[in-house]
């Protein structure tokens, strides 16, 4: 029963966002991920965290770290040490630097836009390819999002989204389960759009 009322929460909020980026689909996940992740933690100023591109594009915050602490990062992330041995033995700062500078808000700040919209690539630990192509991925998100303005609704939808997915008590599940749910039953609605 859950899983039929979330795949129709899912579907009116893709068919919703299919109306007000038509041609953006690669949006959608992480548009609903992270409304509904801030739906979840309950944020008071959830449409503020939404569109907050401030977190993960702050490189003050994330330039003052100390050496130790971009170091820990990547040794307390089994595969993302694995990935980056050889710079690590070499301890080549400034490689680790700017590597941590694009995955430290996914992996460290865990931000629901950022890991919705490089998903396929967590899952397979492909972290080479997400540092490759950060910039230019975020870049068009965000460009994609602000082209649009500020559409009519386009919030009112989001929330009503949220407490749809909060009515069905997702918050007994972990946030990773709900995020791999949430992602096949997206790209099951868009595939479904396609055929």
């Amino acid at each position: 029963m859950m899983e039929s009322s979330l795949e129709k929460a899912v579907e009116s909020g893709v068919s919703f966002l299919s109306k007000v980026f038509p041609l953006k689909a690669y949006l959608y996940f992480p548009l609903l991920n992270a409304t509904l992740f801030w739906a979840l933690k309950r944020a008071k100023e959830w449409k503020k965290e939404i569109f907050s591109w401030k977190v993960w594009l702050d490189p003050d915050r994330i330039e003052a770290k100390p050496d130790e602490f971009v170091l820990d990062f990547f040794k307390s992330h089994t595969a993302l040490r694995k990935a980056y041995e050889p710079e690590l033995q070499e301890r080549d700062m400034e490689t680790l630097r700017e590597v941590f500078a694009r995955l430290y808000p996914i992996l460290g700040l865990e931000d629901p836009f950022l890991s919705a919209l490089f998903h396929e690539k967590l899952e397979s630990n492909d972290f080479r390819t997400i540092v490759r192509d950060f910039e230019k991925t975020v870049g068009q998100a965000k460009n994609d999002i602000e082209a649009c303005g500020d559409p009519p609704g386009l919030i009112r939808g989001l929330k009503t989204f949220a407490d749809e997915m909060l009515s069905l008590n997702l918050d007994l599940i972990s946030q990773d389960e709900v995020q791999t749910v949430l992602a096949e039953i997206v790209k099951k609605q868009l595939t479904d759009k396609d055929e």
